[in-house]
């Protein structure tokens, strides 16, 4: 059994290898992220069959994401420099560095919209700096703090948005790629408003194979046009790294509980990241305030926590996933379940009441739930409702398994390789037959059995005591 909230880990140089992937899978990895903004194509691919010949031989369903970079500015290659606070810094209109203390960018559209006395954030903020002048290549800023300068960090002037194509020529590329290797999501960065979303769905539109959409709000609009972003994706993103660039820092934690509870109403996977077990990027044991911040998104209701440098780059890929899992196993397990009831919200159609129903009754039976599933309608409206019983979904396609590997308090299977042609009674029953043989139910268990009744479209449950 999996926690109920998901442990999903980026892929890098500290974790790009099979057993590496294989252990964190075992530790409670349920999917993996590949960062478009690192790497090639052949690292991509080496990536996506490791995962996928790890998964096969764990017998796991998992998912990968392809993170596209998106519309963001991006220093260039340069000998990386200190600065002290007060000392000048250049930033000049190329790709590659070509003096000291000169910072290139590539970006022409950045120069448009700079004027002196704005503040423009380098990196993750580590180093701030102020505008004193600017022409039409270059600009010179004045350092307000200590800090090191390193190549290819992200560029954000506070308060003003860059106005460029939601997918560059590269991005396209990425989303291509993205769809020949079948990836289960693809995260969108730095979304605006709900016409980007409709630009990457109208792309996908005649692929045969179509990736579900992830929303990653981490700009000032995308937070103002939250409902409706979240409304056209397939799942939300909460990327706290830059939200903290373009938000007051203080903001960031309840920015965080609006954007999961938005997602929550709408029935729409949360996933929160950016530090979320930072400390363990050099160190085998995660810091206290690590801990403290898991145990709160779990008690926010998030469906995923997103590993980001701690497995891509740290020292200990495999512990973090490890003590991401103990942490939230024992958030969930002190959990009142008052705080997931309270956070039911039943819609009016006759599909959701029939999940809520369903879970309803499973919970007084301290039951476990089978369904199967051909078109993904019931299984996230269960998720919805955070389930407090273990739920597992069989399906006999892979692509529908894989969507559900991020949502809150499902286990996916997938079931047989029959396309998506067994029918429902014999699906919750071939279910039933893979769970009893993995020993996710056991005698004395009971288990509750949803499917639609073939040729009717009438639901049924029945409630079974395992024998």
């Amino acid at each position: 059994m999996k926690p109920r909230v998901k442990i999903l880990a980026t892929l890098g140089p500290s974790s790009g290898d099979f057993e590496t992937v294989k252990k964190m899978i075992r530790e409670g990895a349920s999917g993996f992220r590949i960062n478009y903004a690192h790497g090639d194509s052949k690292a991509w691919d080496l990536y996506v069959k490791m995962v996928r010949d790890a998964s096969a031989e764990l017998g796991v369903t998992v998912s990968i994401i392809g993170d596209l970079p998106g519309p963001q500015v991006r220093s260039g290659d340069f000998e990386e420099f200190s600065v002290k606070r007060g000392d000048q810094v250049r930033l000049e209109h190329a790709s590659a560095g070509s003096g000291s203390k000169t910072i290139p960018i590539a970006v022409r559209e950045l120069f448009a919209i700079l004027e002196p006395g704005d503040v423009v954030l380098y990196g993750d903020g580590e180093v701030s700096l102020r505008v004193l002048s600017i022409d039409e290549h270059s600009s010179t800023l004045l350092a307000l703090n200590d800090g090191v300068v390193k190549p290819r960090k992200k560029i954000v002037v506070q308060g003003k948005e860059i106005n460029l194509p939601m997918l560059s020529g590269r991005d396209m590329e990425l989303l291509n790629h993205a769809v020949s290797n079948q990836l289960t999501y693809v995260a969108l960065s730095y979304v605006r408003s709900p016409r980007d979303i409709e630009l990457v769905k109208n792309l996908l539109r005649n692929k045969s194979f179509k990736p579900g959409i992830i929303a990653k709000i981490e700009t000032r609009p995308a937070y103002l046009n939250l409902r409706e972003i979240a409304e056209l994706a397939d799942a939300v993103l909460v990327a706290r790294g830059d939200l903290g660039l373009h938000f007051p820092l203080e903001e960031v934690p309840l920015i965080q509980k609006n954007i999961v509870a938005v997602a929550n109403s709408l029935g729409k996977p949360s996933i929160v990241a950016t530090q979320v077990m930072e400390s363990m990027i050099d160190n085998p044991r995660p810091s206290r305030s690590d801990v403290v911040d898991v145990y709160n998104s779990v008690y926010d209701m998030v469906d995923a926590v997103m590993l980001t440098n701690e497995t891509a780059v740290g020292k200990y890929p495999v512990e973090t996933v490890k003590w991401a899992r103990r942490v939230i196993e024992t958030a969930e397990s002190r959990q009142d379940p008052v705080i997931a009831q309270r956070s039911r919200r039943m819609g009016g159609g006759l599909r959701e009441k029939y999940a809520y129903g369903l879970l309803s009754l499973a919970e007084s039976l301290n039951a476990k739930i089978l369904v199967y599933t051909k078109g993904n309608t019931v299984p996230p409206l269960i998720s919805k409702h955070r389930p407090l019983v273990p739920v597992y979904v069989g399906s006999s396609s892979k692509t529908i398994a894989e969507a559900l590997t991020i949502y809150y308090g499902l286990t996916p299977i997938v079931l047989g390789d029959s396309g998506g042609d067994m029918d429902y009674e014999k699906g919750v029953e071939e279910l039933y037959r893979v769970a009893r043989e993995r020993r996710l139910v056991d005698i004395g268990d009971v288990v509750v059995k949803a499917y639609v009744k073939s040729g009717t479209g009438v639901h049924e449950i029945i409630i079974e005591e395992v024998k």
